[in-house]
């Protein structure tokens, strides 16, 4: 194959343009025998003699002529390809950070521009659900994410805030109230097999109440339609979501919360990744901190 004579026409082109045998092995950093050795391969693999020796260097033969306007064409790429070559090392390729939607569109937009401080890089913001997240993150699809659970698997998890559950309404409720207690409201729910759906009926499930006992009137799929459609709706609604989401609408009075006696609806925000890299480190030292 051609390509294992590469570095051998190089090595040709080279004495070419220095009229001289030593000169180019100074310039390569290889012995002489070494740069005569090539050529001698390289002759050997063409059939022809490329060089005659003169006292004051080097010149071409008439093949060694021919065989120049070949070798030009191979300089002009390669010298196409250092200037392509060098443009990749130097390419500072964007950051990509995955989050579910209750991180993505409510807690992170607060700190992306501190994130960007951290890693010097700008930051393609990626609003997938968890396990899509996870999946994109041990694929190497995208650098790190944000995610509301964990998954067997061999990436690296770090904990970072809580993400505290509340039940809401459209309409005033008491401040607190008994888990069997929701049986009694119509209720709007996250779509199956959704990370929130699913944290709250391995919850409830721990109180021996099961969430087929609600009187569900409807499905949204994802957290935003949730909290608009429980706003919009002229009847009471109740559901149960991320505080972050509604903590505007109920700073205006907008929305209504109630506490569930003596259940813990809390779950872990983690950042998740699969290599150690320095941007990962300095979001990872900050996370910890």
């Amino acid at each position: 194959m051609i390509i294992k004579y590469l570095d051998k026409i190089y090595t040709f082109l080279l004495i070419n343009k220095v009229s001289s045998f030593s000169k180019a092995s100074k310039l390569l950093g290889i012995s002489q025998p070494a740069v005569t050795q090539q050529i001698r391969i390289l002759e050997e693999f063409l059939g022809v003699t490329l060089f005659e020796r003169k006292k004051n260097g080097v010149l071409l033969t008439k093949e060694g002529k021919e065989f120049l306007k070949i070798s030009k064409k191979f300089e002009k790429f390669l010298e196409e390809f250092e200037r392509e070559f060098e443009n990749f090392r130097n390419f500072d390729s964007p950051f990509y950070m995955g989050a579910s939607q209750t991180i993505g569109n409510y807690l992170l937009p607060e700190c992306m521009k501190y994130f960007k401080s951290l890693i010097k890089k700008e930051i393609n913001l990626i609003i997938k659900n968890n396990d899509a997240l996870l999946e994109d993150v041990e694929n190497g699809a995208i650098d790190v994410a944000f995610v509301t659970k964990k998954r067997d698997n061999k990436l690296n998890y770090v904990e970072w805030l809580d993400d505290e559950l509340v039940v809401f309404s459209n309409k005033p409720l008491p401040s607190t109230i008994e888990l069997k207690d929701l049986k009694n409201y119509d209720m709007i729910c996250r779509e199956p097999n959704s990370s929130t759906r699913d944290f709250i009926k391995e919850v409830f499930l721990g109180y021996n109440f099961d969430c087929d006992r609600l009187n569900v009137v409807g499905l949204v799929h994802n957290s935003t339609a949730l909290k608009f459609t429980i706003l919009n709706s002229n009847e009471q609604l109740v559901s149960i979501i991320s505080k972050r989401v509604i903590e505007n609408e109920l700073r205006d009075g907008k929305l209504f919360i109630a506490k569930i006696k003596g259940v813990n609806l809390k779950r872990k925000i983690y950042m998740v990744y699969k290599d150690k890299r320095k941007e990962i480190l300095a979001l990872n030292k900050f996370i910890s901190s």
